[in-house]
């Protein structure tokens, strides 16, 4: 998945509101529009991985 792919999750999740709005960013609970902040930070060419409520960015989890 890239960026933009993962904004446009994100922001889907905000419009479907309750307790879609909160995803684990890098097992870290976060309010969507905390996500979708750290995700346009993200390199354009970052690789993510999402699935359902979970973002994980690799390069995060090494870095620390």
């Amino acid at each position: 998945m890239d960026r933009d792919q993962l904004i446009q999750r994100l922001r889907a999740r905000v419009q479907r509101g309750g307790p879609a709005e909160q995803v684990w960013w890098n097992g870290e609970l976060l309010h969507v529009s905390q996500a979708i902040v750290r995700a346009a930070e993200l390199n354009e060419q970052e690789p993510i991985r999402a699935r359902g409520d979970d973002v994980v960015v690799p390069r995060m989890l090494r870095d620390g």
